[in-house]
């Protein structure tokens, strides 16, 4: 019975612990070294406190203290064309406030991702889903960037991986974000040192979410016809459309390199 009641004891501390942090969003990370607990548990309520924690940075929401921020912080593509709301940034405590969530969120987010490497697909589809048109900040991107696997080509990584990025933007209707990023992975392809051709040849060593792909083929084709930014959405097409020719041109030589290879 004694070692029942510890059981439980430990159980309502851990949930005491969780609802802790969820009000001081980790204040005091240490607390988070104390143990982590087995099973999917202790993940689904990192998830819910970061998911917390991003909902502090979005300037849409209701009662945030943030602002839209530009500059170093966050990035958007070059070729964006939204246009965004007044250059009024307000008062200098408000930036400062927002600047400190978004920095504690960084913080937080880089500890703890090597627990759980789903956190920033978490964060940033937190961040999608309330603002539609928020700007990533840069070093959340780069985090889905950095986890593409050595000797591997292709978007594919852990969790929060290239993929996952490109189809949250579709998902969100940000079309030439996920073009620019579907851009820069072809061409990464493509341009491998020599000293890699062989690796980049073997089978399962590259892949591409051609579903997704096809999706944004659609949507774009979609709004196009419908008349929205008729101009931007063609020019996006004939971006993806090029890209895509080029990468199944490559893919093929590969395919037929290493048949020939397997034969000899």
């Amino acid at each position: 019975m004694s070692n029942g009641r510890s059981l439980e004891q430990k159980r309502l501390h851990q949930i005491w612990l969780i609802s802790w942090l969820r009000q001081t969003y980790m204040k005091w990370h240490l607390q988070f070294s104390l143990k982590f607990w087995n099973g999917s548990g202790l993940n689904r309520e990192l998830e819910r406190v970061f998911s917390a924690m991003s909902l502090k940075c979005c300037p849409n929401k209701p009662g945030s203290s943030s602002t839209r921020m530009h500059g170093l912080l966050l990035t958007s593509s070059k070729e964006e064309i939204v246009v965004h709301g007044s250059t009024d940034m307000g008062p200098t405590s408000q930036n400062y406030q927002g600047n400190a969530q978004w920095e504690t969120l960084e913080l937080y987010l880089e500890k703890y991702r090597t627990f759980q490497s789903g956190l920033p697909a978490t964060v940033a589809e937190t961040l999608l889903r309330t603002d539609p048109q928020i700007e990533l900040p840069l070093w959340l991107v780069h985090m889905f960037k950095e986890s593409r696997r050595d000797r591997t080509w292709g978007m594919a990584g852990q969790v929060s991986n290239p993929a996952s990025l490109f189809q949250l933007y579709v998902d969100y209707g940000r079309f030439t974000e996920a073009t620019n990023l579907l851009l820069e992975y072809t061409e990464s392809f493509a341009s491998v040192r020599p000293s890699d051709l062989i690796n980049r040849k073997k089978p399962f060593a590259a892949w591409f979410p051609y579903t997704t792909i096809e999706r944004l083929w659609c949507q774009l084709e979609e709004l196009s016809n419908l008349g929205h930014m008729v101009d931007h959405y063609r020019k996006l097409k004939s971006l993806l459309h090029g890209a895509l020719q080029n990468h199944l041109k490559q893919v093929k030589v590969d395919s037929e390199d290493a048949l020939s290879a397997a034969a000899c």
